[in-house]
């Protein structure tokens, strides 16, 4: 099939204006109920050899101060995902940490209602949760990890690189330089959001058997390695189903691109993806 055709269904498709950005993605837009605005996003697909699907798919989170273009720009993704039954789609989230925050602004329902029935309408995608999966790194490895915990009838596998997992701590290494925006999201130290949102809190009740699979990467010099081994720590006294790694790297694009392979062998190897 013809990469005009190709994006020119899309396009149709999607409800929605859309841009082809390379020759296995498309930048679209959807309307938010929960945020009451239009947001961008891109979704990348399979070569055309590999079918018409439905394909599982991934949900690729961004970090603080990036947006939805930075995996497609700054990563290997749409080589990645060319030879793979895979649709991948990479949404923005502001600086948002991808909660309901105490501002009001209703993110997490944004990724897990609004962009999900946007995609499995309008994508060749598994609507089911055995076909979901979520991911990110920082601020979106964070993101990820508790968004699947809050919602584990929906996904099957949720992954971190670098998760900033402290942020709902009043000593977190991010709000030491970032507190008003902090304050924004999550609200005072002891308010209900961020008690709501306490990874820690999360990971404590969540359900062993009905838990997604969770795999946690960290740099061997990254400023959030404490908290990422402290929190594999609490799955495994948990009993949840997880992998960790560390690895050479630091908060940085070089090491999150060596890991986003990792990532994608991984779903390989949990039969999620071929």
């Amino acid at each position: 099939m013809a990469l005009a055709t190709v994006c020119a269904g899309l396009m149709a498709s999607s409800g929605a204006a859309g841009a082809a950005r390379g020759a296995d993605e498309i930048e679209l837009r959807l309307h938010s109920a929960a945020l009451g605005r239009d947001l961008p996003y891109i979704v990348v697909r399979p070569a055309p050899e590999r079918g018409r699907g439905p394909f599982p798919v991934l949900y690729l989170l961004h970090g603080y101060d990036g947006d939805y273009t930075n995996w497609t720009r700054k990563t290997r993704l749409v080589d990645l995902v060319r030879s793979l039954d895979l649709v991948v789609v990479t949404p923005d989230g502001a600086n948002s940490w991808y909660v309901n925050a105490a501002n009001g602004e209703r993110w997490e329902e944004y990724i897990a209602t609004d962009l999900v029935a946007e995609i499995e309408a309008h994508q060749p995608v598994i609507a089911r949760r055995r076909g979901r999966a979520i991911a990110g790194l920082s601020m979106g490895g964070y993101g990820a990890v508790r968004i699947a915990l809050a919602h584990p009838d929906r996904y099957a596998i949720a992954a971190s690189v670098s998760g900033a997992f402290d942020i709902t701590g009043e000593d977190s290494v991010f709000s030491r330089k970032n507190s008003p925006d902090v304050l924004a999201v999550f609200g005072a130290p002891g308010s209900q959001v961020r008690r709501a949102n306490d990874i820690f809190t999360v990971v404590s009740a969540a359900n062993a058997a009905g838990a997604p699979y969770l795999w946690l990467a960290c740099g061997s010099s990254d400023p959030w390695l404490p908290v990422n081994r402290r929190l594999d720590a609490a799955m495994t006294s948990r009993g949840l189903a997880h992998e960790f790694h560390e690895r050479p790297g630091g908060h940085a694009w070089d090491y999150w691109d060596r890991e986003l392979p990792e990532i994608l062998a991984m779903l390989q190897a949990r039969g999620f993806v071929r």
